[in-house]
């Protein structure tokens, strides 16, 4: 819901000291927003993408979901119909940088008590 033009105004994402250290640079809109048109231009809902994609990496035993109602949760559920190929799969991966190890949540949690 946000790219480079739309960015939040409430929420973590603006009030949360560490989510604003980890998602406001623009890189981050830059990439969501390359993600939904890549997901438009294959037509597929881009949380069902986001979600296929999780359901494919090779770490991953079961994507985590967070629907707030039945319209947010049918396009998650429409991923276990998806399966990505090793190309679209690499095409998806590479429209953002490697986020750092998720130990770093952790320390930046140390860092700031």
């Amino acid at each position: 819901k946000f790219d480079t033009r739309t960015r939040p105004n409430t929420g973590r994402l603006v009030t949360n000291p560490q989510y604003i250290k980890r998602y406001s640079e623009d890189w981050v809109y830059e990439t969501a927003e390359n993600f939904v048109d890549l997901a438009r231009a294959r037509d597929i809902h881009p949380v069902t993408l986001a979600v296929a994609w999780a359901k494919a990496h090779p770490a991953v035993t079961c994507p985590i979901i967070g629907a707030r109602n039945l319209d947010q949760l049918q396009p998650s559920l429409n991923a276990a119909n998806v399966d990505l190929d090793t190309e679209f799969y690499s095409t998806v991966e590479a429209l953002s940088r490697r986020p750092a190890p998720a130990t770093d949540r952790l320390e930046e949690q140390l860092k700031d008590n």
